[in-house]
């Protein structure tokens, strides 16, 4: 942004009845800091219902469509934003979350179980002068990991993937820097207190970072990752390897890869080979592929498949202790297949209508009279309008 504008201005005269028009030119003063301020957001509404009918109301393995046949405000967002300007070459980003989403995600951050509102993003970005290809972030900002992001609006499915629940973080809070090679390449690396920790649970620090490619323009490609302390002690470390293959062979048709890879060392629930309690490794790992195809302006067609699996006591699902599985572990593999129809009612009033199928290994899902099953079938439907 120019801290200097030229503006052409129309000068009319009227003397004795004629019309003189000339022209005049003026240096307008450059805009204020608040100029550049944006407001915007959204509002998310859905229903999800569950054909277990699960005595718990609950739906497993999901993070935000949790409450089984239900009515959810899912969302009210907004967002207050500046961005890195030519001049004074700072911005900052502000993004307030209400409803059953924040809820869920001030419960899952640092136990803030009783929160109504969910401070989703809080940072501020500086860029060098002599070199704006390389910025500074400081504050709380989302992960890199992962196609799906936290708001589910900007997903191609409604509801969020086990990818996305169980194998990632969703927030970071700390120091970033990013550099920008060229319009095809950049890269970023950081220093933040962990996994989903707005204050941290010890004394260490986990690294950050992330490569990300887009050779053509039909082709993306990326690489992220963390690894540092992330339970109460020093001594355990995780490790979390995350990749996204982006194609879009045409206009209308998009496909998405991710494959992540994670262990924690030194976990308090297994033993290492000589049976000391708290030394040994634990492993997940997954993948996921997102097709979305637009069949019109108006018509989408999403089909999203994705399978986790859990190895030595790893337990991203969450299963009680002692496990109520046969085999007396909590290790399992989980693996959902959905189907999504999205509709732009209006330029900025959206629709989407999902039936998902989740099973497993192990009698993780429950049924009606509280029993466990391998498999869960859901059918909900969103409405969402932007502003």
């Amino acid at each position: 942004m120019r801290s200097s504008r030229w503006t052409k201005r129309i000068v009319v005269q009227g003397i004795l009845g004629m019309v003189v028009v000339g022209t005049a030119w003026a240096d307008a003063p450059a805009p204020k800091w608040y100029d550049t301020i944006g407001l915007s957001g959204y509002v998310q509404e859905s229903y999800t219902g569950n054909l277990n009918n699960p005595l718990s109301k609950t739906n497993k393995g999901r993070q935000f469509d949790v409450d089984s046949n239900s009515f959810m405000t899912n969302a009210a967002m907004l967002n207050i934003i500046k961005p890195v300007g030519d001049s004074d070459h700072y911005g900052f980003v502000a993004r307030l979350m209400a409803g059953r989403n924040a809820h869920i995600l001030a419960n899952s951050t640092n136990g803030n179980s009783d929160a109504s509102l969910f401070l989703q993003e809080a940072y501020m970005t500086y860029a060098l002068p002599a070199l704006t290809k390389l910025q500074f972030i400081a504050g709380k900002f989302v992960t890199s990991e992962g196609v799906e992001v936290v708001d589910t609006i900007n997903n191609p499915n409604f509801s969020e993937g086990l990818l996305f629940t169980y194998a990632e973080p969703v927030t970071h809070t700390g120091l970033k820097a990013s550099y920008t090679f060229n319009d095809k390449v950049n890269a970023m690396v950081g220093v933040v207190n962990g996994w989903d920790l707005s204050t941290d649970n010890n004394s260490g620090k986990t690294v950050i970072w992330q490569v990300a490619v887009a050779p053509t323009k039909k082709i993306s490609w990326s690489f992220q990752g963390l690894y540092g302390p992330e339970l109460a002690d020093n001594m355990s470390q995780r490790l979390s390897l995350d990749t996204v293959l982006g194609f879009n062979p045409t206009d209308k048709l998009s496909l998405n890869a991710q494959a992540n890879w994670g262990q924690q060392t030194h976990d308090p629930n297994t033993a290492n080979s000589t049976g000391v309690i708290g030394a040994g490794k634990t492993h997940w790992a997954g993948a996921g592929l997102w097709a979305s195809y637009a069949l019109t302006s108006r018509f989408t067609e999403i089909g999203r498949f994705e399978v986790l699996s859990d190895q030595n006591g790893a337990n991203r699902f969450g299963v009680a202790t002692p496990s109520p599985f046969l085999d007396g572990t909590t290790n399992q593999t989980v693996k959902e297949f959905t189907l999504t129809h999205k509709t732009q009612l209006a330029s900025n009033l959206f629709t989407r209508v999902e039936y998902r199928h989740d099973w497993s290994n192990q009698a993780y899902f429950e049924r009606h009279d509280g029993s466990a099953v391998r498999n869960q079938n859901t059918l909900s439907a969103d409405v969402y309008i932007t502003f």
